[in-house]
């Protein structure tokens, strides 16, 4: 049985900078991001390196691959971290596969917002170029203190609306997928990012240990 909490949340809900609290207050979690892993892989891979190039999806059979391979790399009482997936229906298919192989026990979370929200958001939404990490507003990224900068396709709102209608029509039935079997646990995505992350914890205390949690007494 391997611990698995999977983060939704509409594009802008602040799942990475989420994601990093999560990790820092109970430890014990490695991120499996999809996207990342199938650029490390291209890396190396010829093949998977020309199909990169063409701009189209890697099947689906390559992405679960990439993702068994890496859960196979892990200690036995390692958790894992999902954030941006599973987002569509095949990829949910592809993930009961792989839960079924590794007995997963899932706990998700949807961080809610709306989409005046995200629209705002995103437009001062920046990313390491390094490791995809996001949040809002200037800083770096706390993985590898890369100077993060602005997303210039954020800055468009006919994208953002069309991300938003992808997320809506492919990702939310996948949510409701989790929420039917009493998986799902949402968040209201609205206030400071610590007002979240403490929404966020009070939830996650009840499956988690937190690591040194200093009392503000």
């Amino acid at each position: 049985m391997r611990d698995i909490l999977v983060i939704f949340g509409m594009q802008g809900s602040g799942k990475g900078t989420q994601g990093e609290r999560v990790k820092a207050r109970y430890g014990g979690f490695t991120d499996i991001i999809v996207g990342q892993l199938l650029r490390e892989k291209a890396r190396t891979d010829e093949k998977m390196e020309a199909l990169m190039k063409t701009g189209n999806l890697f099947p689906d059979e390559m992405v679960e691959g990439v993702i068994d391979e890496k859960i196979r790399t892990l200690s036995e009482g390692e958790r894992i971290l999902f954030d941006g997936f599973p987002r569509s229906e095949s990829q949910f298919q592809m993930f009961e596969r792989i839960a079924g192989k590794y007995q997963f026990n899932v706990v998700a979370i949807n961080i809610l917002i709306d989409e005046k929200e995200s629209l705002e958001r995103l437009s001062k939404r920046y990313v390491c170029p390094k490791c995809d990490y996001m949040q809002i507003g200037e800083g770096v990224c706390p993985k590898d203190s890369t100077k993060l900068e602005l997303r210039m396709d954020d800055t468009n709102p006919e994208i953002i609306k069309k991300r938003i209608s992808i997320f809506k029509k492919d990702t939310q039935p996948i949510i409701d997928h989790f929420k039917e079997r009493g998986e799902l646990v949402e968040i209201d995505g609205i206030g400071t990012m610590d007002e979240v992350s403490e929404r966020v914890f009070q939830v996650l205390d009840e499956h988690y240990k937190p690591l040194n949690v200093i009392s503000s007494e």
